[in-house]
């Protein structure tokens, strides 16, 4: 631990720390415990000052002790490490872990407030009983009276922790919701409409506590000040959440966020209820559930950076800029890891820009998506590999996703949640989407992506693929709880040694009690002890059912904020590109990485019969789906089904135009589905304007079917009704429509010698007919 001395040395040295608290910290066998004996003597700042020290010590320690370099170990502190040698926890996953483990204590509420009926429904009668059982009201319902007791002790428990890992949060009685507020709402009122709707919903005593308020008085001048810099605050988008800002200025370490005065106290549940409608961005589940994973993962990022994540992280990459060789590249790449991992990406003052091409590739998600379940055939593939490398038999796994996905079965995912295995689908947000896309956001252009998600089946198949494998990894550990470390199987003493679990840690989980479910045992990860294993599991999952981390996230926005032009110009370069990059930085990864040719090439062959027979199975599935008859089993199939298996399929149906019948030019193939849709924009309006100026003959109403036809929304289950009917349209739109027809058909006869069972321009297959 010589570098962790060094660390605290320099911080002594620097200043930040006395000799007697150098001393203390490098004299304890646990510095954290070291630090917490102090908190009754040592100020806020030196209390901060020493949390930073440490945990800059150990992370330069956790850097130092990488096997390949300081700069791989500076990544296996942020995200997952592909390589399996960074034996340590990384911000990405320890923040699943404690919203985890917070969601794990709502099971039943985020149960029955989340959406339904593909996203458009909700019970939205009995989240506003909730809100007011929050401020106390009696709503006469024992069960959402018990959801608020919940939510109050969890916001609570979070508080304690958040100050456990170095936060100065005080207690705040009054404090009892999150507020979002939608800044576009706000400032189309303006300023004074603004303040005259606010002011009779607050309770302004909260607001200046030490004021001595006579009833009936309103100290008018010092009120309006701070609500303009409120407004200020929010309209600039300096901060979105008034929970965070202390009037008028905010403090800059993340230890103090949310620390400061809380300003704006609605005096009762419906002027909280009355400034949602109006004035909150998205709607009562998505603010509570965003406070979650928002202070998740505030929590996670001082826990490993300290009270000052940037400044902790800078340090830290400057010392291993002069200790070790890095090139420009690597240190660029390490920076857009960081500003992932830290929250950065959602920042940018060009909010309008963001929401706009934001609402535009929720749009494209929507009407290009809709059959990316017959190319998730693949994970099974996925699964079955990382099954058996961890030891776990693929036939259970199997057979929970199907039980899973049974929509009688919602005790089955309440039970997962409840021991710590995510509640991600409950949250909204078109979760299986971002597998291949980036949809963000809580308007109706969220709403309807979500839809198509649920519908086509990719939402529940990712959230049952999720949960079932990570159940049955619970399962093999609760079955192994009575076997010591050196008895376990070699699979799990592998996987253990990889992710840093050390007999000691086996033998205080093993004892804490295991679950009961229809039967089987599972392990309780929400208990003592149980964050390696959490993060053992989420990153096997992250196997199984492949979904991008910070890394993917880095090179599909280069760590561009989103209210940035560089951001939404990567964002839209980069769309449906995620899911190949995700295959390459997960398994092709573990591939490479294994320690003998030998297991190269089991790993590596497994891997591609797998994926290349369900690869040619999901092919099949889309021929169909498209009115095609199968095609020839040739050299051609077989080199589709392997792009196909091996992650390229969402990606491969746009640039080979399996989406779009009717081609795409250059900016197209240079900016995808955003740059195709900007193509055929700028060809139905302003190309026929040039060519009616021209004299030239145009085809507006032809042109305009197909472009509606392009952007509606689109399932595999509708895909075929839907051409069939803007097909029928378009025919009476444009005399030509089948002459492309034909064009299309016989270019799909010359190219893979196939036919159609249904063929474009038929209302109804001949065989119906």
């Amino acid at each position: 631990m010589a570098s962790f001395a060094q660390c605290i040395d320099i911080a002594y040295k620097n200043g930040r720390i006395t000799k007697e608290i150098a001393d203390l910290i490098k004299s304890s066998d646990d510095p954290n415990a070291a630090i917490d004996n102090l908190l009754g003597e040592l100020t806020r700042n030196k209390r901060e000052a020493a949390i930073q020290a440490v945990r800059i010590a150990q992370r330069y320690d956790d850097i130092k002790s990488h096997p390949d370099g300081m700069m791989a170990g500076l990544m296996a502190t942020m995200t997952k490490d592909t390589r399996q040698k960074g034996k340590y926890a990384n911000v990405d996953y320890l923040s699943k872990y404690y919203t985890d483990i917070y969601t794990a204590k709502l099971a039943e509420a985020l149960s029955r407030y989340r959406t339904r009926m593909l996203g458009f429904s909700q019970d939205e009668e009995g989240l506003e009983m909730m809100i007011r059982a929050i401020y106390g009201e009696d709503v006469g319902d024992a069960e959402i009276n018990g959801f608020a007791k919940e939510w109050l002790g969890i916001t609570e428990e979070i508080r304690q922790t958040f100050n456990a890992r170095g936060g100065s949060i005080s207690k705040n009685e009054s404090w009892l919701l999150p507020q979002n507020h939608d800044a576009t709402a706000i400032k189309k009122v303006g300023l004074e409409q603004w303040k005259a709707k606010i002011r009779p919903m607050l309770d302004e005593s909260k607001m200046f506590p030490d004021e001595p308020y006579q009833v009936g008085e309103v100290v008018t001048d010092q009120v309006d000040q701070a609500l303009d810099a409120v407004y200020e605050t929010i309209t600039t988008h300096g901060l979105n959440k008034v929970k965070e800002f202390s009037t008028p200025r905010l403090g800059k370490k993340l230890a103090r966020r949310g620390g400061e005065q809380r300003f704006l106290y609605f005096k009762d549940a419906n002027s909280w209820l009355s400034y949602q409608r109006e004035f909150g961005r998205g709607d009562i589940f998505t603010t509570m559930t965003d406070h979650l994973t928002q202070r998740s993962h505030d929590i996670a990022l001082m826990e490993l950076f300290g009270t000052n994540p940037d400044a902790a992280f800078n340090g830290l990459l400057a010392r291993i800029r002069t200790e070790s060789d890095v090139s420009g590249t690597q240190l660029s790449f390490a920076n857009a890891v960081w500003n992932v991992v830290s929250g950065k990406l959602s920042q940018g003052d060009l909010v309008g820009l963001a929401d706009f091409m934001q609402t535009t590739r929720n749009v494209l998600t929507a009407s290009t998506l809709g059959k990316a379940f017959l190319s998730a055939f693949s994970d099974t593939g996925f699964q079955a590999i990382t099954s058996m490398y961890n030891g776990i038999p693929a036939m259970r796994v199997f057979k929970r996703i199907f039980s899973q996905m049974n929509p009688a079965n919602e005790a089955d995912r309440i039970f997962a949640v409840k021991i710590g295995l995510g509640a991600e689908a409950w949250l909204g947000r078109a979760m299986a989407a971002n597998r291949y896309s980036d949809v963000y956001g809580t308007g109706m252009s969220t709403k309807i992506a979500e839809g198509v998600m649920r519908f086509s089946l990719l939402q529940p198949w990712t959230d049952a693929g999720q949960k079932a494998f990570s159940m049955e990894f619970s399962s093999l550990l609760a079955d192994n709880f009575g076997k010591s470390l050196n008895e376990l199987d070699d699979p799990l003493q592998r996987q253990f040694a990889a992710y840093g679990i050390t007999e000691a840690d086996w033998n205080k989980f093993r004892k804490t009690k295991t679950l009961n479910h229809k039967g089987a045992k599972f392990a309780d990860l929400t208990q003592d002890g149980g964050v390696k294993f959490h993060q053992m599991i989420m990153t096997e999952r992250d196997y199984a059912v492949p979904v991008p981390d910070a890394k993917v996230r880095a090179i599909t926005t280069a760590g561009y904020g989103r209210g940035t032009v560089s951001g939404q110009i990567m964002r839209t370069i980069m769309n449906l590109k995620t899911f190949p990059i995700t295959i390459a930085t997960t398994h092709l990864y573990r591939m490479a990485f294994q320690a003998t040719l030998g297991q190269k090439l089991q790993y590596g062959g497994f891997l591609m019969a797998s994926t290349t027979a369900l690869g040619g199975v999901a092919l099949l599935a889309k021929d169909f789906a498209a009115g095609r008859e199968p095609r020839e089993v040739d050299e051609k199939f077989l080199a589709a089904a392997i792009a196909q298996g091996g992650g390229v399929g969402i990606f491969g149906d746009y640039v080979f135009s399996d989406v779009n019948r009717f081609g795409q030019g250059p900016i197209s193939s240079a900016f995808g589905p955003t740059g195709e849709l900007a193509e055929k924009t700028i060809s139905l309006t302003l190309g026929n304007i040039q060519e009616a100026v021209k004299g030239e003959e145009t085809n507006v109403l032809g042109e305009a079917v197909r472009y509606v036809e392009r952007y509606t929304p689109d399932t595999w289950q509708t895909h075929l009704f839907k051409n069939a009917f803007f097909d029928q349209i378009e025919m009476m739109a444009d005399p030509e429509a089948q002459r492309r027809y034909n064009r299309m058909m016989r270019k799909r006869m010359r190219e893979y010698n196939q036919d159609y069972w249904w063929k474009p321009g038929e209302p109804l297959p001949e065989a119906l007919q």
